[in-house]
Parts: structure tokens; sequence; C-alpha cells
């Protein structure tokens, strides 16, 4: 392998799912030099799973996250659009829209909430909705909505998988030098190495390894920086063909989603305890069996594929975006948890706009690493 050290790039990005590879992605389109350090393969983590689910938060109590989430929602059709065409792989998006069952009085009464708050969050034509349920009878089980649904037309799906090739087919393409099977380390001094003690030299140091990426820093702070939270999914192909284009179902954790190969892939548990990180069990099961009470088109359905991985969730819920503490020309963009697929491109943007030494963009608050992590040596 030539050495890392002789060859410095602009950025180096460690981790090669979702927030990594848009990460390189953009770095290459602002011209920079890119390397991309992947411990396994491209995809390997959580970014290699089944649902895509692309859904925004309730429009009610709205703060800088929720801000952030929907204009990843609302500029990633874009984002998909250009990469489908640069590459010619088919992403699987779909502005599909979501539904969610609404089962007593109470919810009810907070749906309408929701709906009348979507008119000052959202912006037109994207709306939170609540349905009758005989509208949707023929995907969502009326059993299931006796008080009708929650709607909204702004969430979306994409094909996890797909968009993982394209990012991929989009790096080659952008002369983004690849590596994977090499893992990287971080020494005493907080300086990157490769484990025959390699330096991994670059202008500027782009940590996003998932939930992986807690373990590498976490030494050097006071408090866990985060953790990973193990899901489980299943792909079923129903008896009878769905129509591709179908809202997602979501009702408790429990997500439906019809994709365009015409699987349906179901999910997820959220395990903070686990002993194999890759193993599937009754938990899934149990998903799978509320996946069927939910929609009529699953009930004869065959299970394809079962999947599991670990997904990052930061220690203050919102991903980690901006320079670390104590790391020299090191940076995290990390902890997307359930929305980093919404939120990917934009965090890439976010925490490449942070290497500008001299003149560093600003972050909300939410996202600086400094307001939230604290150095042992503070």
């Amino acid at each position: 392998m030539t050495s890392l050290s002789a060859n410095r790039h602009d950025i180096a990005v460690i981790g090669g799912g979702i927030v990594g590879l848009w990460t390189a992605f953009e770095a290459a389109r602002q011209g920079r030099s890119v390397v991309l350090l992947e411990k396994r393969h491209i995809g390997a983590g959580a970014s290699g799973g089944l649902l895509g689910a692309l859904m925004p938060h309730q429009a009610t109590s709205w703060n800088a996250k929720k801000q952030f989430q929907l204009d990843g929602l609302l500029t990633l059709e874009d984002e998909i659009t250009a990469l489908e065409e640069l590459t010619g792989i088919d992403t699987g998006y779909r502005r599909c829209g979501r539904l969610m069952p609404i089962r007593n009085a109470e919810k009810r009464r907070k749906s309408d909430e929701w709906a009348e708050a979507s008119h000052d969050a959202w912006p037109y034509p994207y709306r939170w909705m609540v349905a009758e349920a005989t509208i949707y009878s023929d995907w969502l089980s009326p059993d299931e909505m006796p008080l009708g649904t929650n709607a909204d037309n702004l969430s979306a799906r994409v094909d996890p998988r797909n968009l993982v090739a394209a990012l991929r087919k989009a790096l080659e393409l952008s002369g983004v030098a690849i590596r994977e099977e090499t893992t990287v380390l971080f020494d005493d001094t907080r300086k990157p190495l490769l484990p025959d003690g390699t330096p991994v030299v670059a202008g500027h140091i782009v940590l996003s390894a998932g939930w992986e990426t807690f373990g590498l820093v976490d030494p050097g702070f006071a408090e866990p920086t985060g953790r990973g939270v193990k899901g489980q999914a299943a792909l079923l192909k129903p008896a009878q063909p769905v129509d591709t284009a179908q809202p997602i179902l979501y009702d408790n954790g429990t997500y439906v989603i019809a994709h365009d190969s015409g699987l349906v892939a179901v999910g997820s548990t959220s395990e903070d305890a686990f002993d194999d990180a890759a193993s599937v069990d009754e938990k899934l099961d149990a998903v799978i069996d509320r996946a069927r009470h939910l929609c009529p088109a699953l009930v004869n359905a065959e299970v394809v594929e079962k999947w599991a991985g670990i997904r990052p969730r930061a220690s203050g819920r919102e991903p980690l975006v901006g320079p670390l503490p104590g790391f020299a020309n090191t940076l995290i963009a990390a902890g997307g948890f359930k929305i980093s697929f919404a939120i990917a491109h934009l965090m890439a943007k976010a925490v490449l706009a942070q290497t500008d030494d001299a003149n560093p963009a600003f972050l909300p608050d939410i996202f600086l690493p400094k307001n939230r992590l604290k150095s042992l040596h503070d």
C-alpha cells in the first residue's frame, strides 16, 4: 500500500457509511483531493440496511434540529437527481408520504395540533394532515386506525443500498481514492494512524465512522460521546404485487416501506443492549408480525432477507458536526441515528464548511462539539 503520508490529501474521510460518502463526494465537488478510508467495505454498517425512511418530525415545538432535518428533506431530492444523472444508478427515491394510525381521542387531538402547526413550519405544498380510515384501507388495516390516520406528503423513501452504490460510483468518477479494509486508530496524541504506525496525513481529517466513531474519540472526553443502538429489519415479498408508490406506514417503532423492487421493507428494533451486532432473533419476528397486522398486503408475504446493524446515537441526541476539541485538524460528522439518510448531505456540507481555518462557517450551537464535549483536560 502506498503510504498515506507520501500522498497528502486535502481531506481524509474516515468511514464509508452514508455520512462519510456524502462528505467525500461534496469535498470532491469542491475541487479538493480526497481519500476515504473504510474499516471493512463501503456501506458495511447501518448504511447498508433495508429501510430508507425519510420522515419529518411533528411540526410543533419547532427547534434547530427539526429545521435542519426539514432542510435536509427539502434539498435531498435535487441532490439525488444530480447523483442519478451523474452515475446512471437509480437510488429508489420517491416522495411517497407517510401514514400513522390514530388509536385514541388524545392522539386525535394532538394530531390536529400537528396538522395546524405544519402550516407555519413547513413550506407549501407540504402538510401534515388527518385523514379518515376508509381512504387507505387497502394498505393500512382499518382495524389499526379506529380514529383515522395521520398523513403527510413530505415523507419520502430511498433504497439504502442503491444510494450507497450511487455514491460510491460518484466518488470513483470524481477521483476520490477509496481504501477499504483500512483501519484507522488515534494515538495518545490524538493523531490518526494505520495499525502499522503509518500516519494519516491530510489537511483535515473528517471522522464519520458511524457508531464506531464514539469509541475512537471517547478516550479524550470526560463523558461518552454516544453509543450504538442495534436495529433489526427484514425484506418481504408480498403474495400479490403491491403499488410501490404506497406511503410509508409507521406505528410505534414499526415501519412498512414499499420499494421499487416490489419488495417491502419492515423494521425496526431499537436495542441498547445486545451481544451480537449482526444476529437476528425473536425481536425481529415480533416486528414482522406487527407489520403483518398493520398492512393486509403482508399477511402471506415471504420473508426473503433478515438484517441487523448498529446505528450511531450521539449522547445529546443531536448529531455531532464540527471540530473535535483537542484533535488537531480533525472534525466529526456522526450521530444522525434514525435520520441520517435525510440529513447526511447537509452534515457533509456543514462539516466541510468548518475546514476553512481562517474563516470557518457558522454552525448552530446544537451541532458544535465544543459546546457538548468536555475534555478530560478541561
